[in-house]
């Protein structure tokens, strides 16, 4: 299952361009005492049809009563970004231009509501930076192959500071109508090695956040 799970979100050789599971997604950024950014709280929320998926694969409804049991959850969580080493995990950092580099996740948890399975993780940073208004970091979490849809209807919250502006930056959404009727026409060709010569569709698609802190 850990494996299944880890080549479906990683993209590994997908033959579909559209996105095939959808999940809402949540940041707290959390800042430690010394005021600098330390890590990335990260909550999935995957869709109905593929937490059914995940629940019958990983066997999480022993009693068939259509509710994972809690004990069984919890044994499963963390097995839903059981990356190969080096795959950055769908969430992107950035500060002027360069990448913020983050660690492996870790305190996995999982969760059962309203029929849908919710992961959460904590990526720490490799080095802490500090976020300021003349040094913002820009934040993204998405898949480049679009085989995953995020949505992020909430925006990144804040944790140990309280200076800090959350600003959502919209997609370019120039041409994606057309980038749109070119993946479905590759998903009718089920041409993989086309998708995987087009490496970074889903930014078109993604929304970005811009974080600031301190005094303006």
């Amino acid at each position: 299952m850990a494996t299944l799970l880890a080549t479906s979100l990683a993209c590994i050789g997908s033959v579909g361009a559209h996105p095939h599971v959808f999940i809402d997604a949540d940041a707290a950024l959390i800042f430690g005492e010394s005021g600098k950014l330390e890590a990335v709280r990260v909550s999935w929320t995957y869709d109905e049809f593929y937490s059914l998926m995940m629940i019958e694969d990983a066997q999480l409804d022993a009693d068939g009563d259509g509710t994972p049991e809690p004990a069984r959850l919890q044994a499963f969580a963390g097995h839903d970004v059981d990356w190969e080493a080096g795959f950055p995990g769908h969430i992107v950092a950035k500060q002027d231009g360069n990448p913020v580099r983050l660690g492996p996740p870790e305190s996995h948890e999982a969760r059962y509501a309203s029929g849908k399975i919710v992961t959460s993780h904590i990526r720490p940073l490799e080095h802490p930076v500090a976020v300021t208004t003349a040094d913002p970091l820009l934040l993204r979490i998405y898949d480049p192959e679009y085989f995953v849809a995020y949505a992020t209807p909430r925006g990144p919250s804040v944790e140990g500071r309280k200076d800090c502006k959350v600003t959502r930056r919209p997609p370019d959404t120039s041409g994606q109508k057309e980038l749109l009727d070119a993946l479905q026409d590759l998903d009718m060709q089920a041409d993989s090695i086309s998708v995987m010569n087009m490496p970074d569709v889903g930014i078109t698609f993604a929304e970005g956040f811009e974080i600031a802190c301190g005094a303006r």
